[in-house]
């Protein structure tokens, strides 16, 4: 059976104060780092064949 995943980041600085992402990268928040440690550790445990990226979705 074919599944997909479809992720965005964690929650950046840039989110709080509302500006528009995609051409530079924000630091992510305390939260946003719970979030991506969260994401990390429940992917891991998927077989994964292929990931695609993109930045400007």
């Amino acid at each position: 059976m074919t599944r997909l995943f479809i992720t965005r980041h964690g929650q950046t600085e840039w989110n709080l104060e509302g500006r528009m992402q995609g051409q530079k990268d924000s630091k992510l928040t305390e939260l946003g780092e719970i979030q991506a440690e969260w994401l990390g550790e429940r992917l891991n445990e998927e077989k994964i064949d292929i990931i695609i990226e993109e930045k400007t979705i």
